[in-house]
């Protein structure tokens, strides 16, 4: 399976005289230019207007190394798009109130898209005018009540001079309208004398936190082309912690349950886990389902108390963002007198089979459920012995995901050795539906345990004595954002950012310093980190193997 981006066409089009033009951009769902794409630009079965249509021009200026400019192809035309991700095409026929249809047919890393639309007539020919968030609007907080957006409105001054282009009073007392993602209508305002139009919108007015976008849009006039700017952003809410009820007394060896209503200004929070910690070390995570989430407290105390605990949420989602860690007093008592009496007796019993050189008895076998118990996350790939025996033979264990602690099933374990012909596979063996594996082969010198898993980067290492097994893994996504956490710290500035710089932050930086191929790829890991489509091995080499090739930090030049 490939995962593809979704892909966008803003276009406009207008006829005046015996000539028209057509012009737009193509996007992907990140917002970001797809440069070099082929589009096809036909005239609509049965609309107004010739069926072939003429010889055509190019009005964007030429890009170096492509200088393809459009031509006629299949009773259309064939054009490409610039560095920008967009294109423009002129041709000597009036085709007013005729449907033009553009089509983008997808490409390796994106889906295909079209758009219909009429073309517009004008007595005189139109300033070609253009929209744009400034600045902009990555992320909205829906805590606030109010978020400021503001556009510009610009006119292409590249196009050949009409009258009154450089003039202000164009940019001025223009409705611009402001949407989002669904259509719904955020607001609408007038330009001032800059172009810019300043909306103050109430995030009552968005949607539930989530991926969207915002759209600004120009309907046009009798001297202005429409126009219209889509900005990607996500809504983030800030999450609060508190507790169901009372906590009660417990003993902590045996876990304190801890229940936990996780909420937002948007009401309960889905997804993410929050951890327990005793002293700075986790003693019990759960995950967060309809805003309740409930954990186990396991630690140890030597005396009936009241300890402190602190709870914390860790979101697994840019949209969710962690509050105030949650301050709790937990009352431990201790195992009771009937227990303790129990354990006494245990020891003595203990001792005089040892004095009295009784047979050992065969060691009860422990509950499969009990053995097989994810540990807790720790955030990291690895592979950790549980249990050894001088007996076993094999290898058996569970793997998990490494923040979220759920099952990893249909995940592949392989042990591998070195052949002269590269690497040869010794077994192999596939988890089950619960993410646990077993397998029986004999031990080979310089082995190597790869494991690997539809949705988690593969993790190899040297393969351990026959035992049982805890093997996490970390998602595609989560690896896709170390990739360029790691990039971020080689190069330095300007790229760095507190705390820690997210995709979006990479690629506006990248767009701010003119550097197409950073922003490009930056974009790519925005998506595929956040965007809803599941990400595969095939996305993951090739977003990685995008990563640009810029000097690192303290290079010469």
């Amino acid at each position: 399976m490939h995962v593809r981006g979704t892909s966008q066409l803003e276009a406009v089009a207008w006829s005046e005289a015996s000539s028209f033009t057509t012009r737009g951009t193509l996007l992907d769902d990140a917002g970001l230019p797809i440069a070099w794409a082929p589009l096809t630009i036909q005239v609509a079965s049965g609309s107004r207007g010739r069926e072939v249509l003429p010889v055509p021009t190019s009005c964007t200026p030429p890009s170096r190394g492509h200088t393809q400019g459009p031509r006629i192809s299949a009773g259309g035309y064939l054009v490409e798009t610039n560095e920008r991700g967009s294109f423009c095409v002129r041709g000597r026929a009036d085709l007013g109130g005729a449907t033009l249809r553009i089509e983008f047919a997808g490409s390796k890393l994106y889906d295909g898209t079209e758009q219909v639309f009429r073309v517009e007539t004008t007595r005189t020919p139109l300033v070609v005018s253009a929209l744009q968030f400034s600045p902009e609007v990555a992320e909205v907080d829906l805590d606030r009540e109010v978020v400021p957006v503001v556009t510009t409105f610009q006119l292409d001054r590249r196009e050949p001079a009409h009258v009154g282009v450089g003039t202000p009073e164009l940019r001025e007392g223009l409705t611009i309208l402001l949407e989002d993602e669904a259509g719904r209508r955020l607001g609408s305002t007038v330009t001032g004398g800059d172009g810019r139009a300043r909306f103050d919108v109430k995030t009552a007015d968005l949607a539930a936190p989530g991926q969207g976008e915002l759209r600004a849009r120009f309907e046009g006039n009798e001297a202005l082309s429409k126009a219209t700017a889509t900005q990607s952003i996500v809504r983030h809410a800030q999450v609060s912690l508190a507790l169901s009820h009372p906590i009660e007394a417990g003993d902590p060896e045996a876990g304190i349950p801890i229940d936990l209503e996780v909420q937002s200004s948007r009401g309960p929070v889905e997804g993410g886990v929050v951890e327990a910690s005793r002293d700075g070390e986790p003693v019990g995570t759960a995950m967060v389902r309809e805003g309740r989430a409930r954990l186990l407290a396991v630690f140890t105390s030597d005396r009936e108390t009241s300890l402190p605990l602190s709870v914390r949420y860790v979101s697994g989602t840019p949209w969710w963002r962690a509050g105030q860690s949650l301050s709790l007093q937990v009352p431990v008592r201790g195992p009771g007198v009937w227990r303790q009496v129990a354990i006494g007796a245990l020891v003595l019993a203990v001792a005089g089979w040892i004095l009295g050189g009784w047979r050992r008895a065969p060691k009860p076998a422990e509950r499969a459920d009990e053995k097989n118990k994810p540990a807790l996350p720790t955030g990291r790939a690895g592979v950790s012995v549980v249990e050894t025996s001088d007996q076993a033979r094999g290898w058996k264990g569970l793997v998990t995901d490494a923040h979220e602690g759920t099952p990893i099933a249909g995940a592949t374990i392989t042990i591998t050795v070195p052949t002269f012909e590269g690497t040869g596979e010794v077994a192999r063996v596939v988890t089950d539906r619960g993410g646990e594996f077993t397998m029986d082969a004999a031990v080979e010198r310089d082995a190597r345990l790869v494991v690997e898993a539809p949705f988690h980067s593969a993790h190899a290492q040297a393969l351990p004595p026959p035992s049982r097994l805890s093997i996490t893994l970390v998602t595609r996504r989560r690896a896709l954002i170390e990739h360029l956490l790691q990039w971020v710290k080689r190069q330095g500035a300007p790229f760095e950012g507190p705390p820690e710089p997210t995709p979006g932050h990479v690629r506006r930086v990248a767009r701010r310093v003119e550097e197409t191929d950073t922003e490009r790829w930056a974009g790519s890991i925005e998506k595929a980190a956040f965007g809803p489509e599941a990400v595969d091995e095939e996305l993951e080499k090739e977003i990685k193997g995008a990563e640009p090739r810029r000097p690192p930090r303290g290079a010469g030049v």
